[in-house]
């Protein structure tokens, strides 16, 4: 079920009431309903499915911000790297999806498998969700009278960090910074795919699912509780693509939605968006147009 309503990437304020973590936009998140999940193939490499299901991207490059104070600081250029990115949700198990087409002149990807956490140092992108939209520091180090207990019971407990990347000699291409990703990373909690194709540039597609948490208990699974998506519902969440030409950790390039720094740490940093049902209709579409219209004066 293609939708062509508006184009995604757009962020609109749809309605009062939404405190923006940062800025006045507003993403739209369209539901992949139950009917249509069985259509889009985590591990074929491919975002044809994803155009069938989805329809246009919900970002693309130009959409971020490039950090001047990351490595080289390298500015948005389609010949160095260039990527499309697809976003969606389920209201049925309460996850989010995200698949990325990116076009990389070098592609660095030497990461040997076993521990998930390392994925950021390769070509990869980082996915961050806060849930129940209220921010704060999600790292652990709110308070710094916590114990190492504590830190570890709140590192990524009411906002998360994860990690997708194209492929893996283990097939594990998802990745969770935090306690407990052993059963973060697993089914049905996450789960993705991609492959990679050419050289000097390489095509990779990252494909994946993942939960976000209002309460993430690292050692207590039954006791941590995921956020519950709706209609409607604003959640906040984050992008960041790194690029990487020589080496591994060797950052040539590092764009972010929002421009923030530090969004490993602060959810407050991260962008809002919008879920919207897949029972949208022909009437609130047409509102949507016309707000769209009045942005783009």
């Amino acid at each position: 079920m293609k939708r062509t309503l508006l184009t995604m990437a757009m962020a609109l304020g749809l309605a009062s009431g939404a405190s923006a973590h940062i800025g006045d936009k507003i993403y739209l998140i369209f539901e992949i309903p139950d009917a249509d999940r069985a259509s889009i193939d985590l591990k074929d490499g491919s975002v044809a499915d994803w155009e069938d299901v989805v329809g246009d991207p919900s970002l693309v490059a130009t959409d971020f911000y490039a950090d001047p104070t990351v490595g080289e600081g390298a500015q948005y250029d389609p010949a160095d790297l260039d990527y499309r990115i697809w976003l969606g949700w389920n209201s049925t198990d309460s996850i989010l999806y995200l698949a990325q087409e990116r076009v990389d002149n070098v592609y660095i990807n030497t990461y040997p498998g076993g521990n998930v956490g390392d994925l950021w140092s390769y070509d990869s992108v980082e996915f961050m969700l806060d849930g129940d939209h209220t921010g704060g520091d999600y790292t652990g180090s709110a308070d710094v009278n916590w114990t190492a207990d504590e830190q570890k019971l709140n590192n990524n407990r009411t906002a998360q960090q994860y990690l997708g990347i194209a492929t893996s000699p283990d097939g594990k291409t998802v990745g969770y910074l935090g306690a407990g990703a052993g059963w973060v990373n697993e089914l049905p909690y996450a789960d993705g795919g991609g492959g990679a194709t050419g050289e000097g540039p390489t095509t990779t597609v990252m494909e994946l699912y993942v939960t976000p948490f209002d309460d993430l208990i690292w050692n207590s699974p039954g006791d941590s509780k995921p956020s519950a998506l709706a209609s409607g519902k604003i959640i906040g969440f984050q992008l960041s693509i790194p690029d990487f030409d020589t080496a591994p950790q060797a950052y040539r390039a590092f764009h972010t939605l929002t421009g923030q720094a530090a969004t490993w740490r602060y959810a407050e940093r991260f962008a809002d968006g919008r879920l919207i049902g897949s029972g949208v209709t022909a009437v609130e579409s047409e509102t949507w147009g016309r707000v769209k219209a009045s942005f783009d004066k």
